[in-house]
């Protein structure tokens, strides 16, 4: 049987809603509803392709706030606006919610099936596009992580099994290596994981985090005391827990930690403690990852990486963190990063497929 696309109709004046479907149910299964409150709550089921929705409904939402729930609701689906005559305002406000095209009565029956078609057309492309950058990610991933984890494997088994015959010098070099093949690891997974964020194939819900528990595990990665490198000291109670995503906040701290043990340098110390709205974890370092201090963090310092940066920006801007840094004594640099509490039983965080690495120093203040 050949796919039909499913198309919504919502207009409170029974007669456009049926001369609507009579135009559409030949090529299409159409729906019709007289609320645009229906309508919400029937989409976020899924299943449809476009809706064609009235602007003026007055006793209930309106076009406009109908579109502004779908919108805020992220859910799938295409728009066309229909309006009558003199509403330019309303239709333009729907254009700036996404609305493929608005379609002014009276209308023809070509004119609709026209509109319907093209935003069938660009829904189907779009897709199709979503569906060959998975199929890109995954290739990219396997075929990035593959010599990347053989490249970590071996320098640990290098490390454990002729560590005592090697010098100094030797040992520090194997250490640089294990440090910045796991570092580029670590940034390719998490870019990874943040692109399944981005296409919806994740889901992301706070829960509760043992504070100290995670960042033992990411201190552990990045100390290096042992191989005459930049040692993590951690300062942290044992009891503090935070409500967040905990892949995204390890990615982001990781990221950091990784950026400010990138040189050789004194001892890195990391700190966490609460607040009155969230979490408040610090990280103290020598000035070389970051040099200028006054910038904001990921702006264009030679250490701060393109992709570090990438993933600074979109972890702050899904957990909501404000990341930023100040000099301190001696010429060291403080870096502050703070993330509110979540609510475990509320809504999932927000995460914005637009936010780019040019955007963390506004996610950043």
């Amino acid at each position: 049987m050949d796919f039909r696309p499913r198309i919504l109709i919502v207009d409170d004046e029974e007669g456009p809603r049926e001369s609507l479907k009579i135009i559409l149910k030949q090529d299409f299964d159409v729906v019709t509803l007289g609320r645009g409150s229906e309508a919400v709550e029937l989409l976020r089921d899924g299943g449809f392709d476009l809706i064609l929705l009235d602007i003026t409904m007055p006793e209930d939402l309106s076009g406009i706030d109908t579109l502004q729930a779908i919108r805020s609701a992220a859910i799938d689906v295409e728009a066309i606006v229909i309006s009558g005559q003199g509403a330019n305002d309303p239709i333009m406000a729907c254009v700036n919610l996404g609305a493929h095209r608005y379609i002014k009565k009276p209308y023809r029956a070509d004119e609709v099936l026209a509109a319907v078609r093209s935003a069938i057309a660009q829904r189907s492309a779009r897709l199709r596009a979503l569906s060959m950058r998975e199929r890109l990610l995954g290739s990219l991933s396997h075929e990035l992580r593959t010599p990347l984890n053989a490249i970590v494997g071996y320098t640990e088994l290098l490390h454990e099994e002729a560590r005592d015959r090697l010098d100094d010098d030797q040992r520090h070099a194997l250490a640089r290596i294990q440090q910045s093949s796991g570092r580029l690891l670590a940034y390719w997974e998490s870019l990874f994981f943040l692109g399944e964020l981005d296409s919806g194939s994740v889901v992301v819900k706070p829960r509760e985090v043992r504070v100290r528990t995670l960042l033992e595990r990411l201190v552990s990665r990045v100390d290096q005391a042992s191989d005459q490198g930049p040692a993590v000291i951690l300062s942290c109670p044992e009891d503090l827990v935070a409500h967040t995503h905990p892949d995204s906040l390890s990615r982001l701290l990781l990221v950091l930690l990784y950026e400010c043990t990138a040189e050789d340098a004194g001892p890195v110390e990391v700190a966490a403690s609460s607040t009155a709205t969230g979490l408040l974890l610090t990280i103290e370092h020598d000035r070389t990852a970051f040099d200028d201090p006054g910038a904001a963090v990921g702006s264009d310092d030679p250490a701060g990486t393109e992709l570090a940066r990438e993933i600074i920006a979109r972890a702050s801007e899904l957990l909501d963190a404000t990341v930023s840094r100040e000099a301190v004594a001696n010429g060291r640099v403080k870096l502050r990063v703070t993330i509110p509490q979540r609510d475990i039983a509320g809504s999932a965080p927000r995460f914005s497929s637009s936010f780019s690495s040019g955007a963390l120093a506004d996610a950043s203040r």
